[in-house]
């Protein structure tokens, strides 16, 4: 592998967990729920105790524990959609150190992407709103509308022309970090994320993100 950057060894491309590893969008997640149901029953019902559980999940999960009438659910799940596709765009957050971290991997020359469980168009939003496009070449969303890590990270391989074997995958969920494991890549633990599941090579922060992944690299005991 060639040596660039700071001449260190270092994966060719590093893939992300964009809804959980890189944008924190609970306030969005609460607001959006928060306003659909005000619209639709005239009623001001706290969603915040749902977030950390709920705010990857589709909108009808965290309705059903909010609402009882199947037409209010559905007529409020219609209006979290437009409202995530517009008003609450503004609402998203980028972990702390995010953009530092990112911008320390592309100083190594070090190619970047992201899976995301979100319709192109809306995982295009939420880059683009948080800033996080100008780091990220490609944005894989699931196929056919069903979240599919090993598809999509395959999928981000073949458009980055990259092997497994030279490929970072940085997400705090276990079932994302074995999909990844399975194509080839390196899986690492996204430790600073919601609820992050143990395992595999943690990160504790974004600041840790580039150093243990290039020691890593260089074949040595991530420090602890």
């Amino acid at each position: 592998m060639p040596l660039v950057g700071s001449g260190r060894p270092h994966p060719r491309l590093v893939v992300f967990d964009l809804d959980r590893a890189l944008i924190d969008s609970r306030p969005a997640f609460t607001y959006t729920l928060e306003e659909a149901i005000a619209a639709v029953t005239g009623r001001r019902i706290p969603a915040r105790d749902l977030a950390d559980a709920y705010h990857t999940r589709p909108w009808r999960e965290a309705l059903r524990i909010l609402l009882d009438d199947p037409r209010d659910r559905d007529a409020a799940e219609t209006l979290c959609e437009q409202y995530a596709a517009r008003s609450a765009l503004k609402r998203l957050l980028v972990f702390e150190g995010i953009g530092m971290a990112l911008d320390e991997l592309r100083g190594e020359l070090i190619e970047m992407a992201a899976i995301s469980r979100l319709p192109h168009r809306l995982a295009r939003q939420h880059a683009e709103s948080t800033g996080l496009d100008r780091f990220l070449s490609v944005i894989v969303p699931p196929p056919a509308g069903t979240f599919s890590p090993a598809q999509q990270l395959d999928e981000c391989l073949r458009l980055l022309e990259t092997h497994p074997t030279e490929t970072a995958f940085v997400a705090p969920g276990h079932y994302e970090r074995a999909a990844a494991r399975r194509t080839g890549a390196i899986p690492f633990a996204a430790a600073w994320a919601i609820d992050p599941d143990p395992g595999d090579i943690p990160i504790p922060s974004p600041a840790a993100l580039r150093e243990t992944i290039l020691r890593r690299w260089e074949g040595r005991t991530p420090a602890g």
